[in-house]
Order: structure tokens, then C-alpha cells, then sequence
């Protein structure tokens, strides 16, 4: 029997909960009790029923609250029914509707599966210590206390923390009240906002922190386990401090509470999750040493603090009823997340960034049959893990955002925003409550323009032709995998005027007397790609492309389009590789990562060719060489972000062109050193990766060792893509041996890294055999360590991406066909299939061409 998503909500409605938790840190056990009040509504019953997982209810209380008096309902029996996550209260009189308090004793276990209350594990002066922490998006409150925990039972709290002596506690609200007792502190916090379960958070443990003000009077404060230097927090603070008075002036919404907390993690599923008022994140996410500054690093910081913060009014103040609208909090926040950092760093040009990041991500993805839509219905409780497809709810929701604005304008997309805002603060929504302010705002109809883009999975491919005076339109859906008549309302976004702005049919024609043809989607906002059907329009975008007459954007937006096309069969890998020759000089970063990912997918053609990979080897080489000789290998004072960009971006491809002057410099560079972590930060993981590549063998156990002792997670990624760059497959054993061990969780690498690790292992030709091993003989224990939660999927992403004979397509879905049957991981499954047989057929079309071509490079 199938389990079926039940909404506990339409029986009993949370008011508000007192709640106390006593978690023993040694033991990695807790204890607690939780009083909910609340309203029965619907029929009588003689069963109350609320949310748990994994717990050991103790005793169950009731009371009806009357106008004359309070009544106790008799519990005759408490039954816990594990398949649907829930604890039945059984009375023996009947539950009419009304007002009650439900109190319950509870306990429970604290696990490593980085979700409910979990330990996070550090070292401070050569002691094992621990911080408890906790996850709760998105259906994991239910692992910490008995709730109802859904999206749209918003309540409020007053939650009580029992914690050692000495340990810092923080939670949603500034503490109340604290006592001491035995050892012990008790600490009571203030009420919480009303908010969704899943917004719940606390964490304890030996942590200290900077603080600052915002223009408001809002306290920010950036917290880190004491193993952690605070000088390393005072980038993120700062800069949560002007983010958080961007997004106020922003909303026009005042932030509601009286602080905001940070707060680095030393072990975390994700990146950050949007906790109100208590924001915890990877410590990647949060640290930054001043002394060795990463403009890289500081730069996803400031991201990722942006996309945080804007959630705590876009997710937090106003929430989604339901996980089906889960993108109403992600995509507005990953537009978010580039919009603040653009207006506090405009040097940046984080719409840049955006360009080879949310928008590529997107339009790789949605080319599949059975990719989700940006709005998905849940219908098991397990495919609410499979919601958070970064893709897809982040990255194209994202990008259908940014359409809409751009297509109604800045104005009327503030306005709408703030009265959202007004009208919704402390409640529930669906995407209809948005799509009614921004329509009155703009007076558009955006239901109708929004809800195809949102309900079909997928993105059109417009096709663009000229007959005389006339421009000729038409769209279908682009599939790698399949067909159907999917139709979307296409902004155009021309970059000359047309009559028309709007194309929702199938075919379109319009009057157009210029003689150059109109660049549609210039700035990469619109979700569909850009078939130009004449020669001779095609090769005039190239040539722009070539002589940068349309900006950055408007270069990778084409590029990316371009490849699809290729993908897609329209014309030969060899066209862009013969459009990059010619871009040698091209001086955005940005729309070098496009040439980057040209490269990375003619590798994959041919992967395995050894004269081929050398071969390519020469383009690289020969490609980087201005640039390389032009800005060296030092940043300069009055050098730009992109300046700074270009130079690692020069650097990476030399030494990957085995460009031996690059490379000598780099074992210099590393010698010198000593040490990776005194390299300089943004060059780290390209130095080191030619030391284990072209280095002494002692520098692959100087690195493992340097990996085990660093208290840096940026230090420990540099040496995670090096070490994983090995032509060595004894050094490839080595690391899977020391890193993962026989039971994955237990070795060098801690439960949060092993994907990254697993994928550039897979990424490497030379690693992927021995990796492929590890994983499916690791699955059960995999399953266990991560308690079959949404990081299972990043090993299926990670398996597929490089992917491209038909020897490994057998062996996925020989793997991978059995467990079609698992909810969690249906999905991804069938498009890494997809994805793979798509890749082979590539292969097998392109590769002779190409090894032709590269053949023809001259050294």
C-alpha cells in the first residue's frame, strides 16, 4: 500500500506551542515536552493526530478549554504509526471542534543525518568537540518534537533549552530568561513571529561571534565553533548588515524581528538554510579569511547571505501553503541573491554571474521529458526531498522571475512585491494571492502570462526566419529525449522595436522592414532558446559575438543557445570551437566560463582518447596564451574583479594545456609555499592540482595530510579538486580508501563533502572506474548514513554528467533500473538515462569530426 501526502492542518490547527527540549550531547540523546494549543475543526472524533518521527512518546495529555472551564480528555492509548510519520491520540470520549491544549512527553535519538537535531564535529586544541544543531526544512521538525508540521499550520513559539553550563545557545528570538541549575542552564526565548515548523531553530554548543547594528536598530551577529577564528566572520556580518538594509529599502517591508543570527556549521546538508532570525549555513558559506582574501569566496558569501536573507520576507514572513509552490520561496530568493550584491558591488556585474550560473543550469537541464516542472505536485511524502531540484526551482524559477520583471518593469515589480508583503505578512499563499498584486501593479494579466511557465516542465525553442519585409515565428518545445505541444506566451525581448511583444501561438509573423534582424532574448531573461534559421543571421550573431557589439550577457546568453543547438544536432561541435579561436581576446570572465564549458563537453565526446585528449590538450594551451602572458600570475592593486577572474581563468586553462612554463611556476609556487593553505586563496585548488599531477608523489600525502588538520573548508575544497585531478589510479584507491573508508561517513571526509568528492572522482577519466565500484558496492550504507534524504540525488547528478559510451550508459541503468520504484529517486533517474543515452548518441555523431578537427591543431 502506497503512502499518501495527509494534511494534518484540516484537522487541528496550531496556535501555539511551548516547547522544552533537554538534549544530552554525550549520549546524543534528547528529552522534552511540547504543549500545543490549537483548534479541533471538522467532525468529532475520538483520535487526535499530529506529527513525529523517530520518536518515544512517553505521555499524552489533552485539554478542552471552554468559556466556563477547562475539561481533561481521557487518553486511553497512544499509537505511534511509523509508514506516515504520525503519533495517534486515542480519547475515549469524543474531540467536538474547539479549542485544546495537547501536551506531550517525548524522546528521542540525535543522529548524523544533517536534518532534525544532528551534532556538527570539530577540534579545539586537540579536543573532539560538538555543537547540536538543527535542520528542519523540510518536513524534519517532526524528528525533534511532536507537531504539525506543515507549511501552512503557522503557530507561535516559546521554546525552553536545557544546555551545559559555558555553551552559547541561539534560537529564532533573543533569550528571555536564563537560569542555572546543577550544571546546567536553562534558557527561555522570546515568542516567536507566528511561523511555519519548518523555520524552527536552535543551535548550542561552544561557539562565539562579532556583532554590529543596522540602520534600524536590528542586532546582527555572526557566530563559528571556537575552533574557528572570529576575524574570519567579520566579512559575512558586514555584509549582512547592508544586505539587510538593501532588501528593507528594497520591500519597503520593515524586517520584523529585533536580531538576526548567523551562524557557520561545521557540517550541513546544503549551503544555508533561511531560519528566521537564526540563519545557519555551511562554513564555506560564512567564513572569510581577511588575510588571504578569496574574490571568489567573498563573493558566494554575499550571495548566499543575499538569498537567505531576502527569505526571511519572502518564504518567512509570508510562506507557501503548500510544498507544490516550494519555487515561491526559492526563485524569488535566487533572484535576490544576484540583486543586492549588484547594488552593494557593482563592480561585480553579478548579472554576469547569473548568466553562467541560474540561467545555464536551467536551460541544461529542462531538455528532458521527465524534468520537473518549476510548480510540482506532491503526492508521497517522500517526493517532498525531490522538490529542491536547484535547477528547476531555483535556477529556471529564478529566470522566469527575472522575465517577468523585465517584461513589466522595475516599478510595478517593486510595488507588487510590497503589497504582497502588506496584504499576506504572517500567512499562507499560493502563487495566485502574487500574480493578483504585480497584475494590479502593471495592469497585465500575469496569471495567464505565469501559469504555463510554471506548470509545464520545459522551455520552447523559438525559431526566427525573415521572408522579404516579414519576420516568420515559430515555437516548439526543445527535447532531446522525446516530443509534445507544449505552448508557452513568449516575451520576446527583442532588442529593436517590434509590433509585438508577445508571441502565444504557434506560428507568428510580423512586419519588420530593418535590414539586420532583431537579437530576441539579448539579455538572457527569457526561459526558451533562439534558433536564427538563416545562415546568414546565424553567422552575424557570431561575428557580434566575435567584435562584442551586444553585451556579455547578451555573449553567453547566445553561446549557451548555441551548444543546446549543437546538442540537439543542428550544427557540429567543430562551428564553436572554430567561433572561440576566434575569441582569444574576449576580456569577460563570464563569457569565458561558456568557452570553459565548450571545452568541458568536447572533452566528454571524447573522453578516454588519449590522442584526442592531448590533441585538446594544444587548443586549450593555444587559446589561454594572451592572456596567460598578459596578466601573469600576481593581482595588481588597481586590478578589477574581472581583471582578478581573467587571470585565474588564464592560469586554469594554461596548466590544464600542460603549458610547461605554467606548470613549472606552479610546483614553485607550491615548494615555496610549504603549505596550501599560505597559497594564494583563489589560486589554491589550480596550484595544487598541478602538483599532483605533475609533482612528487610526497605531494599527495602532503595534501591528505593538510586536509585532515585544516580548520578551513575553502583550504579543504582546493585540496578536494586536486587531489581528485589525479592521472593515478593508485592515488585514485588512496583517496577512496582514506576518504570514504568501507563505511562512508567513518573516514577523512566528512558526511557533507563525500558528493563533491564522489564528483570530480566521477569527472576524471582516469578516477572513474574505481569510483563507480565504491558507489554501488557503498549504496545501502549511503542510503543509512544520509537516511535516504535529498542528498542521495547528487550522486545520481554526479554519476550521469560525464557519462558518454554505451558501456557506462549499461552500467547506470543496470544500477540505477531497480530502483525506479523508490519515490526520492524516480525522477532523477529516468532523466540520467535519458541524459546519458542522449550523450552517447552525441558522441557518436560528433567524435570522428572532432578528432579530426583537433587533429588539425598545430603545435
Amino acid at each position: 500500500m502506497s503512502k499518501k501526502v495527509k494534511r494534518l492542518q484540516t484537522q487541528f490547527q496550531p496556535e501555539h506551542y511551548q516547547l522544552e527540549l533537554r538534549p544530552d550531547k554525550d549520549a546524543l540523546t534528547f528529552s522534552g515536552q511540547v504543549s500545543i494549543r490549537g483548534r479541533k475543526i471538522g467532525t468529532p472524533t475520538k483520535r487526535l493526530t499530529f506529527h513525529q518521527n523517530g520518536l518515544k512518546i512517553i505521555s499524552a495529555k489533552v485539554i478542552k478549554h471552554d468559556k466556563k472551564e477547562d475539561k481533561d480528555l481521557s487518553v486511553g492509548r497512544i499509537n505511534n504509526q511509523n509508514s506516515l510519520d504520525e503519533v495517534r491520540l486515542h480519547t475515549k470520549e469524543s474531540v467536538y471542534p474547539g479549542t485544546y491544549t495537547i501536551t506531550l512527553e517525548f524522546s528521542g535519538k540525535i543522529t548524523r543525518t544533517m536534518h532534525g537535531i544532528y551534532p556538527c564535529f570539530f577540534k579545539h586544541n586537540g579536543k573532539d568537540k560538538k555543537l547540536l544543531v538543527t535542520q528542519f526544512e523540510s518536513h524534519h521538525a517532526r524528528e525533534a518534537f511532536p507537531c504539525v508540521d506543515e507549511p501552512e499550520a503557522k503557530a507561535t513559539f516559546d521554546l525552553k533549552l536545557i544546555v551545559p553550563t559555558g555553551e552559547t545557545a541561539l534560537a529564532n528570538t533573543p533569550i528571555k530568561h536564563q537560569t542555572t541549575k546543577d550544571g546546567q542552564q536553562i534558557i527561555e526565548f522570546e515568542t516567536s513571529p507566528k511561523m511555519s515548523t519548518y523555520l524552527l531553530a536552535f543551535a548550542a554548543g561552544e561557539m562565539h561571534g562579532v556583532t554590529g547594528k543596522a540602520k534600524d536598530g536590528t542586532e546582527v551577529r555572526s557566530w563559528a565553533s571556537v575552533a574557528q577564528s572570529k576575524n574570519h566572520l567579520k566579512y559575512a556580518n558586514d555584509e549582512a548588515i547592508k544586505t539587510l538594509e538593501f532588501f528593507v529599502d528594497y520591500f519597503q517591508t520593515p524586517f520584523p524581528l529585533k536580531k538576526l543570527d548567523q551562524v557557520a556549521l561545521p557540517d550541513f546538508e546544503v549551503l544555508a538554510m533561511e531560519n528566521w532570525g537564526l540563519i545557519t549555513y555551511r562554513e564555506v558559506g560564512l567564513l572569510s579569511d581577511p588575510n588571504n582574501r578569496s574574490l571568489s569566496g567573498e563573493q558566494l558569501i554575499s550571495l548566499v547571505i543575499a538569498h537567505e536573507i531576502s527569505h526571511q520576507w519572502f518564504g518567512n514572513l509570508v510562506t507557501m501553503k503548500w510544498w507544490n509552490d516550494l519555487w515561491l520561496n526559492e526563485s524569488f530568493a535566487s533572484v535576490m541573491e544576484n540583486l543586492a550584491p549588484d547594488a552593494l558591488h557593482p563592480d561585480w556585474r553579478q548579472w554576469e554571474d547569473f548568466a553562467t550560473s541560474r540561467v545555464l543550469s536551467a536551460s541544461q537541464r529542462d531538455i528532458y521529458k521527465d524534468v520537473q516542472s518549476v510548480g510540482v505536485e506532491v503526492k508521497h511524502p517522500d517526493e517532498i526531498a525531490t522538490l529542491f531540484d536547484p535547477a528547476i526551482v531555483y535556477a529556471k524559477g529564478a529566470r522566469l522571475i527575472c522575465m517577468l520583471r523585465e517584461y513589466i518593469g522595475e516599478e510595478a515589480f517593486r510595488k507588487g512585491l510590497k503589497n504582497y508583503f502588506k496584504m499576506h505578512a504572517y500567512s499562507n499563499t499560493e502563487r495566485a494571492d502574487l500574480w493578483k498584486e504585480l497584475s494590479a501593479t502593471s495592469g497585465k494579466d500575469i496569471n495567464k502570462l505565469m501559469t504555463p511557465w510554471i506548470e509545464q516542465s520545459g522551455q520552447p525553442l523559438l525559431s526566427v526566419s525573415r521572408q522579404k519585409d516579414t519576420l516568420q515565428f515559430s515555437q516548439k518545445r526543445f527535447l532531446l529525449d522525446g516530443e509534445d505541444n507544449s505552448l508557452w506566451p513568449i516575451p520576446l525581448l527583442a532588442d529593436k522595436q517590434l509590433d509585438k511583444t508577445l508571441m502565444t501561438k504557434q506560428t507568428m509573423s510580423l512586419p519588420y522592414s530593418n535590414t539586420e534582424t532583431p537579437v530576441f532574448n539579448a539579455g538572457g531573461n527569457g526561459h526558451f532558446i533562439v534558433c536564427y534559421e538563416d545562415e546568414a543571421d546565424r553567422k552575424k550573431l557570431e561575428q557580434r559575438i566575435v567584435e562584442r557589439s551586444i553585451d556579455a550577457i547578451g555573449r553567453v546568453n547566445a553561446l549557451n543557445d548555441m551548444l543546446l543547438l549543437v546538442r540537439a544536432g543542428n550544427y557540429p561541435m567543430t562551428e564553436i570551437l572554430d567561433l572561440i579561436r576566434q575569441c582569444e581576446r574576449e576580456p569577460r570572465a563570464a563569457v569565458w566560463m561558456m568557452f570553459m564549458r565548450a571545452l568541458g563537453q568536447v572533452q566528454t565526446l571524447v573522453d578516454g582518447d588519449e590522442a584526442a585528449t592531448k590533441n585538446l590538450r594544444v587548443f586549450k594551451q593555444q587559446l589561454s596564451e594572451y592572456w596567460y602572458k598578459e596578466l601573469g600570475w600576481v593581482d595588481k592593486p588597481r586590478d578589477d574583479p574581472n581583471t582578478k577572474h581573467m587571470r585565474t581563468t588564464a592560469l586554469a586553462l594554461s596548466i590544464a594545456g600542460e603549458n610547461q612554463d605554467a606548470i613549472n611556476h606552479a610546483l614553485k609556487l607550491f615548494e615555496k609555499a610549504g603549505s596550501i593553505e599560505k597559497l594564494p586563496a583563489d589560486q589554491r585548488s589550480l596550484i595544487a592540482g598541478a602538483a599532483v599531477r605533475h609533482g612528487k608523489s610526497a605531494m599527495v600525502k602532503q595534501l591528505m595530510e593538510e586536509y585532515q588538520s585544516s580548520s578551513s573548508q575553502d583550504v579543504q575544497n582546493a585540496i578536494n579538486v586536486a587531489l581528485c585531478s589525479t592521472k593515478q589510479p593508485a592515488v585514485v584507491k588512496q583517496l577512496i580508501d582514506w576518504g570514504f573508508s568501507k563505511t562512508p561517513g567513518e573516514g577523512a571526509i566528512r558526511p557533507q563533502d563525500i558528493g563533491h568528492w564522489f564528483a570530480y572522482l566521477m569527472r576524471n577519466y582516469h578516477a572513474r572506474d574505481l569510483t563507480w565500484k565504491w558507489l554501488t558496492s557503498s549504496w545501502p550504507k549511503l542510503m543509512e548514513l544520509f537516511d535516504g534524504g535529498k542528498y542521495m540525488e547528487y550522486f545520481l547528478w554526479y554519476s550521469a554528467g560525464p557519462l558518454s559510451t554505451p558501456e557506462w550508459q549499461a552500467k547506470f541503468k543496470t544500477f540505477f533500473e531497480p530502483k525506479l520504484k523508490e519515490p526520492a529517486l524516480k525522477r532523477n533517474i529516468r532523466i540520467g538515462m535519458s541524459e546519458i543515452e542522449v550523450r552517447v548518441k552525441w558522441r557518436q555523431r560528433e567524435e570522428p569530426s572532432l578528432k579530426k578537427y583537433l587533429e588539425n591543431i598545430k603545435n
